[in-house]
């Protein structure tokens, strides 16, 4: 099978939607596809929506299918059609997060909507993370969704991030044993140490864990903040004022953006994992942290729901309630035994959660039915 993904930038960005794209392409030609990472240069949304050429780097390619990463809507949307007929394949939608479904203004969210819903009624099959996200573009669509395939993230890829190819991680064998526990009550520090893991953006809700933080105990917490500051510049200034007119400075450190062997040091050194999200379309990091026994926080909205278990893996909470947050810290703080129970349950999770393997598996069946239907018309 020859195999195009369209993106926009680097896939070796580090995200969770650039790592499922680089697990599914070392999947791909493990099994002896071939695949051509096609990536187009970045350029403003309105310029994007302009342009209505075939991209040059897609015009020669022979292909069988072409995956087109959704973030790349905004530059296809109006010429999906001309480029299937051009490549003689068909084309589907992997589609990580809904660009509409973000907190934006009522203009942008507007026009991001109905170029997205002209994307969509474009490809010939879509690719979807969760069943969250299932749900948004089946609303969306207006019930008329083309055909799908579910295929959640894993967390089982290699933390050392060895590379295969053209720097795409490799999938762990489905038979990986699963990391040590994690350290004993007795062995557990003064402190609760909390892990924050993404990039530093509004939509995150880093400000929620800040505000929760801010009427707990100074000395029984510590924050951890791993993850991109240069993407929203204006709200990490924001987020280093709440810092400092709150007086954390002495509990929060920056620890910037890590590779995946930090990261994973990074986990085992810390007991929760808090990301109060308003828009998490799955949340590869609540897998990754289950795996190293770090039970996990998250809000209501999105696709958290699918993972945590309140009060056996992790809990929810509302998107900015953050008294309830603070309450929950607390309660992990004071009672070690429990905190110790959802470590031990949060890695069970883990243990029985799809595999790369699995969801990349599931994708590639997929996308051969999506051939065989092409190739079947008249």
């Amino acid at each position: 099978m020859r195999v195009g993904l369209l993106i926009f930038g680097d896939i070796n960005t580090q995200s969770g939607g650039y790592l499922y794209d680089r697990q599914l392409v070392a999947y791909l030609r493990a099994q002896g596809d071939v695949v051509e990472t096609i990536s187009l240069p970045p350029r403003t949304y309105v310029g994007n929506l302009r342009n209505n050429t075939i991209p040059a780097a897609l015009a020669e390619l022979k292909l069988d299918i072409l995956i087109q990463d959704e973030l790349v809507y905004p530059r296809i949307f109006n010429i999906n059609a001309k480029l299937q007929a051009h490549l003689s394949c068909p084309s589907v939608a992997l589609i990580h997060l809904l660009d509409c479904s973000r907190p934006q203004g009522r203009g942008r969210r507007y026009l991001a909507r109905w170029a997205e819903r002209q994307y969509l009624r474009s490809v010939d099959g879509v690719i979807l993370n969760s069943h969250n996200t299932h749900r948004l573009v089946n609303n969306l669509l207006q019930s008329k969704i083309p055909p799908y395939v579910i295929a959640v993230p894993a967390a089982d890829h290699q933390m050392e991030a060895r590379a295969a190819g053209d720097g795409v991680e490799t999938c762990a064998p489905k038979t990986s044993a699963a990391p040590a526990a994690k350290r004993s009550i007795a062995s557990t520090p003064a402190r609760l140490m909390i892990l924050y893991v993404g990039n530093v953006i509004h939509q995150k809700g880093l400000h929620v864990l800040l505000n929760g933080l801010e009427h707990t105990k100074r000395d029984h917490m510590h924050l951890t903040i791993a993850g991109r500051l240069d993407m929203e510049p204006r709200y990490v200034k924001h987020i280093r004022r709440i810092i400092r007119r709150k007086n954390l400075e002495h509990m929060v450190h920056f620890a910037g953006s890590l590779s995946s062997s930090a990261l994973a040091t990074c986990y085992q050194k810390h007991d929760v994992l808090v990301l109060p999200s308003v828009n998490e379309a799955y949340g590869i990091v609540y897998i990754e942290a289950q795996r190293y026994g770090l039970p996990v926080i998250g809000t209501v909205a999105g696709g958290a729901r699918e993972i945590i278990q309140p009060g056996i893996n992790g809990y929810l909470i509302e998107p900015g309630d953050s008294k309830t947050l603070c309450a929950l810290l607390t309660l992990l703080h004071n009672d070690r035994a429990h905190l110790n129970m959802l470590s031990a349950k949060a890695q069970r999770y883990y243990r029985h959660h799809p595999r790369w393997e699995d969801s990349c598996a599931m994708i590639r069946a997929f996308l051969l039915r999506t051939i065989a239907t092409w190739n079947s018309r008249p």
